[in-house]
Formats: structure tokens, sequence, C-alpha cells
């Protein structure tokens, strides 16, 4: 991420991909289609949460295996914020907020 962050140019669009386009792709995709579709299913929406979560911390093949089961834990986090609301937008704002908190620690190291 870091070597990412460094080499963005513009870095603003960078920040505009990380913050708003890849919370609102993923979270339309995994906690709205596949969580929706999934959780009608046998496997209900535990199950769904679950499968969500695995699916969407194994599309970030960019880290390694701890970042990857963390990503996991986020994306049981996002699930149930979707379970409980019974909407997309939570899931979407928790993304968005873990994603700026992601990216302003690795422009503080970059300027550091």
């Amino acid at each position: 991420m870091t070597a990412t962050y460094g080499s963005a140019n513009p870095v603003w669009l960078f920040w505009i991909a990380l913050v708003i386009a890849a919370p609102l792709f993923e979270e339309t995709f995994f906690r709205g289609f596949l969580f929706k579709g999934l959780a009608s299913s046998s496997i209900g929406a535990i199950g769904a949460i679950v499968l969500t979560a695995f699916f969407w911390a194994i599309i970030h093949t960019q880290y390694d295996t701890y970042n990857i089961a963390t990503i996991f834990c986020i994306g049981l986090i996002f699930g149930a914020a979707r379970m409980h609301t019974g909407s997309l937008l939570m899931p979407l704002v928790l993304h968005a907020f873990s994603n700026v908190v992601s990216t302003a620690e690795v422009a503080f190291l970059k300027l550091s």
C-alpha cells in the first residue's frame, strides 16, 4: 500500500478510488448482490455473512495472510451491519471510513 500510495499521481484520485469507488463497488457486489442471494438460500443470513466476508477477503491478494484474515473479520462486521440494518448504507459508510483510516495511515507514514 505504501508503494502504491507513493506512486499515485495524482494522489487525490487515489483517495477517491479507495474511499468512494472501492467501497461502492465492493459493497454493492458483496453485501448487496451476493448477500441478498445467499441469505435467501438454505445457508441463511449468517452463512451469507461468512461467505461474503470470505470471498471479499480473498480478492485482496495484494496483502499477506494476516491482513487477509483481518479483512475477513472486517467483512464479518460489514455483513452483520448489512443484516441488522437491512441496508447497504451502513456497510458502505463503514467501508469508506475504514479505507479513510488506512489510507491516512499510509499518507502519514509517507510524510514522516
